[in-house]
């Protein structure tokens, strides 16, 4: 369950210009056990990881300013085991195929079942796990 590892509560970033949408899944992902952290552009993204620590980026393709994936490749630069999975209302195959090639953990097309989030949330972090237990070999 991505709920809690051995030392904490898991942190999910989620940048979602939709501040309705966003904070939903904030009082949901609590709901869970997790801990939500919402930002509605991409600009902010680089101090928000380093002030949050983040397990795992959700992260809406559209938005403002910086689109979701010249953020992803920024995240994949700067912090490349960081898990990011990538949403969009606006997607398809292509997309998500594309999310992938760019470095994307999952994909999820909105509107989603919380089920979907909690398996990609789950497969994501358990890919950053086996990438930190072979980093440390």
């Amino acid at each position: 369950m991505p709920a809690v590892n051995a030392t904490r509560v898991t942190t999910v970033l989620l940048v979602d210009d939709d501040g309705d949408w966003r904070a939903a899944l904030e009082r949901w992902l609590q709901g869970e056990g997790m801990r939500g952290v919402g930002l509605g552009r991409g600009e902010r993204i680089t101090s928000a990881i380093e002030t949050h620590r983040p397990d795992v980026v959700l992260l809406d393709i559209h938005l403002p300013g910086l689109d979701g994936l010249q953020i992803l490749e920024l995240l994949r630069l700067r912090w490349p085991s960081l898990p990011v999975v990538i949403m969009t209302a606006f997607g398809g195959f292509e997309t998500g195929e594309l999310a992938r090639r760019c470095g994307a953990t999952g994909y999820l097309e909105k509107p989603f079942r919380m089920a979907e989030l909690m398996a990609e949330l789950a497969r994501a972090l358990e890919g950053r796990e086996q990438r930190s237990i072979g980093e440390k070999r």
